[in-house]
């Protein structure tokens, strides 16, 4: 790993100036929210039905798996298809789990590759024929994101089949597709340190494991055709998980609806924050984007964390853990994983995480966590609290990419590096750190946070926040990162409840692309200078001038 150190009495040297930069980040889509409840009475056939949706892709991609929605009164087997122009079936999956209504979701074994601007279809089978329906919805193609659904389509058929039929009321039966496709994204290049010189090289060279309420409104029929249902009005119903966070004084003036939230992990701290208010009306220096990619492999970006290239994943709902030492290796989750056992190592896992508290949570008690060349990332319509919390002992965070989330990592103690953690999402009521320790490591334990590309692309909170919410901050190294955004890219550690020590911040380069000050107020804020063994050393700004001790 390579650091610069620059002295803060010598004259710097300015850096050259980096460019603009692409990176690529997984993006999951679907045409309807899964928290949106479609209300109304229900009509069924009586006889069996494949029931579906056309739809085309503006961009290549992969088909993860179907959804539809149930009606309370449907019963039996359900099986999701996919199928391309010429009525061949690329994939299907039977539905397990189903809940008695609601939106059902299965994934295929397998991803399937699709083609953008070619037609595809998404069906689902029901014996009973039962269903909720929206007649006109498709007047026109809806379109969200990346797709485009163009009609509503269905069979009477006794077992799965290709879905040939239109309604003329251009019904819409509800039937979903899961698209998974990876987005370039324009961002600052922190390529550079001071002097031109690199930033830090990832420390370990990634090894690759194998291992409402409506009425019936009937229309004529063909024998055997849908009638069309009830006509339904999606009604939103998104509720919002208790949040672990801890409460702190930040006052927030977005815009976004505030979901309902209570904290419940910890108690609330009494440790006054800063009042930070936000400007919904003040811009960054340059626009928030996703991944700041840095060619070269010098500092951890879109290209050289996460799950390497070639790596075959294999699909998988939520993960409880429960045995120690347990390897998760080449997965691809969609929910959670809930660590309850010791020593256990998730490697070469992409997570798309579900609405909640975390993607990825260490439970109390347990220790020895280890996370490695992966992805973690929220759908950024629905609020995912954690990328990883660790609530028990040590946690070692390596090459790991973390986005499109409120906070990316919460532990107290273990190590943290290589990673790029980026790009949070604002919901009312958040503080959005990239990474938080809320009370120093536990006697003889410690904290350290080496080597990562750590970006908040807002206003508040920090990039990296040390805070005394539940004890005084001790143990922790703060080394070679590169830093920006939030309020202050840096909270270090200082706080009511004594004074911080062995708090070490040494050549880690804070950026101005996000904000002019590096943070929204500065750089840094809480710094404890007289701290028995705190240290600031070689902290730079990306043009190489020396960052003063605590800003």
């Amino acid at each position: 790993m390579t650091v610069v150190v620059i002295n803060r009495d010598e004259a710097p040297v300015a850096a050259p100036k980096s460019t603009p930069v692409a990176a690529e980040v997984t993006l999951e889509s679907s045409l309807w929210k899964s928290q949106k409840v479609v209300k109304g009475k229900t009509q069924s056939e009586k006889t069996p039905l494949e029931l579906g949706t056309r739809f085309t892709a503006s961009r290549n991609g992969e088909v993860a798996g179907v959804r539809f929605y149930k009606p309370a009164s449907e019963r039996g087997t359900h099986r999701g298809s996919l199928w391309d122009s010429d009525k061949k079936l690329l994939a299907h999956v039977t539905f397990t789990g189903e809940t008695r209504s609601g939106w059902q979701e299965a994934l295929f074994s397998s991803p399937v590759p699709i083609v953008a601007g070619r037609v595809y279809t998404v069906s689902y089978h029901t014996g009973n024929g039962g269903y909720v329906a929206q007649r006109g919805a498709f007047a026109k193609p809806v379109s969200v994101g990346p797709l485009t659904a163009e009609e509503g389509v269905f069979s009477a058929t006794e077992k799965a089949a290709f879905p040939s039929r239109r309604h003329r009321a251009r019904i819409n039966y509800y039937v979903d597709v899961i698209f998974r496709h990876r987005e370039r994204r324009s961002l600052p290049d922190p390529t550079n340190g001071p002097e031109g010189g690199s930033a830090p090289s990832p420390s370990v060279v990634p090894t690759v494991s194998t291992g409402p309420e409506t009425s019936l409104t009937p229309t004529p029929t063909a024998p055997g055709q849908p009638s069309g249902g009830v006509e339904v009005t999606p009604t939103p119903t998104e509720s919002t998980a208790p949040s672990p966070t801890p409460t702190r004084t930040t006052t927030h003036t977005p815009t976004p609806k505030p979901p309902t939230e209570t904290p419940t992990a910890k108690p609330s701290p009494t440790t006054p924050k800063p009042s930070l208010t936000l400007d919904p009306t003040r811009q960054p220096t340059v626009a928030p984007t996703s991944q700041p990619t840095a060619p070269g492999g010098s500092w951890p970006n879109g290209s050289n964390t996460g799950v390497p290239s070639g790596v075959k994943l294999t699909q998988s709902k939520s993960i409880t853990v429960t045995k120690d030492g347990t390897v998760i290796d080449g997965m691809e989750v969609q929910g959670e994983i809930n660590v309850d056992a010791d020593n256990v190592t998730i490697r070469n896992t992409r997570l798309a995480a579900a609405p909640g508290d975390w993607g990825i949570i260490q439970r109390q008690g347990r220790s020895g966590l280890t996370v490695e060349n992966s992805e973690v990332f929220g759908n950024g319509k629905q609020r995912t609290q954690f990328g990883i919390l660790n609530q028990g002992g040590d946690l070692t965070v390596r090459r790991v990419d973390i986005h499109t989330i409120s906070n990316g990592i919460l532990t107290e103690q273990g190590l943290i590096e290589d990673s790029y953690i980026h790009d949070p999402v604002y919901y009312s009521g958040d503080h959005t750190d990239m990474i938080m320790c809320t009370s120093g490591p536990p006697s003889g334990a410690k904290l350290v946070i080496r080597g990562n590309t750590v970006i908040n692309t807002l206003d508040q909170t920090g990039a990296i926040a040390l805070f005394q919410d539940f004890g005084v901050v001790r143990n922790v190294t703060v080394e070679a990162n590169f830093l920006a955004g939030g309020g202050y890219a840096l909270y270090g550690g200082a706080g009511a409840k004594g004074t911080s020590s062995n708090i070490k911040v040494v050549n880690n380069v804070f950026s101005r692309k996000v904000w002019a000050k590096g943070g929204q107020n500065g750089p840094v804020a809480y710094w404890d200078k007289g701290g028995s063994g705190n240290e600031w050393k070689g902290n730079v700004w990306d043009d190489g001038k020396a960052v003063p001790e605590g800003g």
